[in-house]
């Protein structure tokens, strides 16, 4: 049996087929929250963003471009709109995609000297991508973590392709300027040439 298309589980679920929408929620959940979590840092509030995500989906089915591929843009749409409303209200510090990178991807170091230097230049990175704002964090979260292209980031966040493309610039360039003069970074660099 051929798996069905997001708007074919859109069009099933706005006749009420619930088992459609929650196929829906099952293929997008997980990135989703890897979205959220990014950004928030905090497991019980991306649950609850995401709950939210998805409330306002279903609320909003009625909107859906028929002509979509995939409703992950629209979907991540919603999500980042909730996550910043979110992250307005409270004002914590945002955490870092290293950070959120190596939860993700995480592998055993073999060597707890190992160990000790991944986790330095995670703790590097960590704190170069603390320093930037919310509106920088989040196109690198989307494009370097959940890989969606710049075209895509664009839609997501309403927003010209240039912004996307100009904030993702001054991001790498922030990052390259502050691990460049990081002694934790410079140290496994010159441990790496020698």
């Amino acid at each position: 049996m051929l798996e069905r298309t997001d708007i074919e589980l859109v069009y099933a679920a706005q006749r009420g087929d619930w088992d459609a929408f929650a196929h829906l929620y099952h293929r997008h959940a997980p990135r989703l929250f890897r979205t959220i979590y990014a950004l928030t840092h905090d497991r019980g509030v991306a649950e609850d963003l995401l709950q939210e995500t998805f409330v306002r989906v279903y609320q909003n089915l009625h909107r859906v471009n028929a002509k979509a591929d995939s409703l992950a843009p629209w979907l991540h749409r919603i999500a980042v709109n909730l996550t910043y409303n979110w992250l307005t209200r409270r004002r914590f510090p945002v955490p870092s995609i290293e950070e959120v990178k190596h939860r993700l991807h995480a592998a055993l170091a073999h060597t707890p000297d190992e160990l000790l230097a991944r986790e330095e230049r995670r703790q590097a990175v960590r704190d170069a991508l603390a320093a930037l704002d919310e509106k920088h964090r989040v196109v690198v979260v989307l494009y370097y973590i959940q890989e969606f292209s710049v075209n895509e980031i664009a839609d997501i966040l309403d927003m010209p392709v240039g912004t996307v493309k100009s904030r993702l610039h001054y991001a790498r360039k922030h990052l390259e300027r502050v691990l460049a003069t990081d002694e934790r970074i410079r140290s496994e660099l010159v441990l790496a040439v020698s």
